[in-house]
């Protein structure tokens, strides 16, 4: 038997020992930031899954611990990001809706973004959905596509300027 078996089955216990003994430390930290209890323990899994799955680019001179928290902290980071992102973007739906006084107004407009959307190709259009309108980080939603997070924003980027360009035709064409 070779040693590279033993080798990972001693990372393995390494990590779930971390998880069972420091998981208070993590939970802190998380929620220090979220300051929600629900939310803490999301974020937590999610670290600890991120962490698991790149385990094998840690770093055997580094300290774990402090490996996996940073990992947790950024994770929290990114949920703040992702539900400040969404209620932007749920008030600027409100705004349009109390702006128009028309829930039949807005739907019409909801409707043509809708039909502008899938207009777009596909690999630009699966960006807008994947990159700003889910709840996907942007990380997660890079490696959904299999790309880097920097193409995902720039197609992101670029799909939002056809849609510019498609609605403003319509209005032209008198849509």
């Amino acid at each position: 038997m070779t040693g590279k078996p033993e080798q990972t089955d001693a990372k393995a216990e390494r990590f779930h020992r971390l998880c069972r003994e420091e998981l208070p430390i993590l939970r802190g930290g998380v929620y220090r930031i979220l300051g929600n209890a629900a939310d803490t323990d999301d974020v937590v899994q999610e670290a600890l899954l991120r962490a698991y799955r790149s385990y094998a680019s840690f770093r055997e001179d580094a300290v774990l611990l402090n490996w996996v928290y940073r990992i947790a902290i950024n994770c929290a980071y990114d949920f703040l990001r992702r539900r400040r992102r969404q209620a932007e973007a749920q008030q600027g739906y409100v705004d349009t809706a109390e702006a128009s006084g028309d829930a039949e107004e807005t739907e019409r407009r909801l409707k043509r973004l809708e039909e502008a959307v899938a207009k777009l190709p596909e690999t630009y259009r699966e960006a807008l959905v994947w990159g700003n309108l889910s709840e996907l980080s942007g990380h997660e939603a890079a490696a959904r596509l299999g790309c880097t997070e920097n193409t995902l924003y720039q197609r992101v980027f670029k799909a939002k300027q056809m849609l510019k360009r498609l609605l403003a035709q319509e209005d032209e064409d008198g849509r």
